[in-house]
């Protein structure tokens, strides 16, 4: 009788664990640096993995998007104001444009939750760049950390 006691209290203790809900703050306009959350409608495009892809690039700004196409809630957590970082590189591997370099960020810890098939758009002000073709790296700094890299021509 203890023992199913035992059992029961357990069970009832595990199934509470981690069904409170969590607080988000509401959505701004997206500044360098920061994010904004964008909701699907349903999960129809859920298909299982993260996705991190470029949405566009013109000549004054870059749009990355990070979409969770899992079936369940992807957490970040930032360990600083900065949510991403953007490097380009020119053909000869210099680099052109760094966009943290000389910032500085909040010490503050900040989680995030993209629900499934949900996405973060991040907007990015990038300077002029002569054209040629560049090679961009893109990195969402959270944990886990999300990276792409691609080829631009302008």
């Amino acid at each position: 009788m203890v023992r199913i006691a035992t059992i029961i209290g357990l069970v009832i203790i595990l199934s509470a664990c981690g069904s409170g809900e969590q607080t988000k703050s509401p959505s701004a306009e997206p500044v360098n640096g920061q994010a904004q959350e964008e909701k699907s409608e349903g999960n129809e495009n859920v298909a299982g993995e993260v996705e991190l892809k470029v949405v566009s690039f013109t000549n004054d700004q870059a749009v990355i998007e990070l979409q969770n196409q899992t079936e369940k809630p992807l957490e970040l957590e930032f360990t600083s104001g900065q949510q991403y970082d953007m490097w380009i590189k020119n053909e000869s591997g210099e680099t052109v444009f760094h966009w943290g370099e000389g910032k500085m960020f909040t010490q503050a810890l900040k989680k995030e939750t993209i629900e499934p098939g949900g996405k973060r758009t991040f907007t990015v002000a990038i300077p002029e760049l002569d054209p040629g073709t560049y090679n961009v790296r893109f990195k969402v700094t959270s944990v886990p950390s999300f990276e792409t890299t691609f080829k631009q021509t302008i």
